[in-house]
């Protein structure tokens, strides 16, 4: 197809860039019809949300319901700090410690919770719960070491004592001369400094893998419930 060059208003070839009688350049632009706009796929408002993949969301448009995503610990570091401290509490009680299995797998649930409370929309996996359980078990026994430090370092001898009084009853219950001379060199070991330190730390590591162990669980086992309870709504 010809054109006319805007500057000698000759017909030429628009496939000429310059003019062949003025020299004048040929500029072109297209039209807004010649370029080929991507089409958006469009759903319906009706569609439910699990019918949608990602393919066929508009240009910006996000996926409804719940998503899966990183722990944002600055706001599960509250929740598992209130649950770890009040594990800690129930576990020093005299008769409520007795339940501290329990105390930690509800403060591993509780974390969860309150994590959730805060970040609402949010879906807790599981392995996300067992680490922000993990947390709060971390800080209870954290606590509960301290506070542990602090009473025995005030009844360290009553401690003895009480050991001593325990030792006193099994050795009266076990016949065998074989456990008996085991309870005895156990006891002699106690009763020095070295012995009694060492028998501290190995009960402390203890203590702190139980605590983690089931504030864990508990966490997993909250968020699974507490999933369960959003897709059943």
């Amino acid at each position: 197809m010809d054109h006319l060059c805007y500057k000698c208003q000759t017909s030429i070839d628009e496939t000429l860039p310059f003019c062949p009688h003025c020299g004048a350049p040929q500029i072109r632009v297209a039209s807004p019809e010649d370029d080929a706009s991507p089409q958006t796929p469009q759903y319906s408002s009706d569609t439910p949300p699990h019918l949608v993949t990602p393919s066929t969301w508009p240009a910006g448009a996000q996926s409804q319901g719940p998503r899966a995503s990183a722990i944002q610990w600055e706001l599960a570091l509250k929740g598992a700090l209130l649950s770890g401290l009040g594990a800690a509490v129930l576990t020093a009680m005299p008769v409520m410690g007795l339940g501290c299995c329990l105390w930690l797998l509800g403060a591993g649930a509780l974390a969860v919770w309150l994590y959730q409370r805060r970040v609402p929309g949010t879906i807790v996996t599981p392995g996300m719960g067992m680490r922000i359980g993990a947390v709060a078990g971390a800080i209870g026994y954290v606590a509960t070491t301290i506070w542990t430090v602090l009473r025995f370092a005030s009844n360290s001898q009553e401690f003895r004592t009480a050991m001593q009084e325990q030792m006193d009853k099994s050795l009266a219950t076990n016949p065998d001369p074989r456990a008996q001379e085991i309870m005895r060199q156990f006891m002699g070991n106690l009763n020095t400094p070295q012995g009694l330190a060492t028998f501290f730390v190995l009960i402390l590591a203890i203590m702190g893998v139980v605590f983690v162990i089931f504030s864990a669980a508990g966490g997993a086992l909250g968020a699974s419930m507490f999933a369960r309870r959003r897709d059943f709504r």
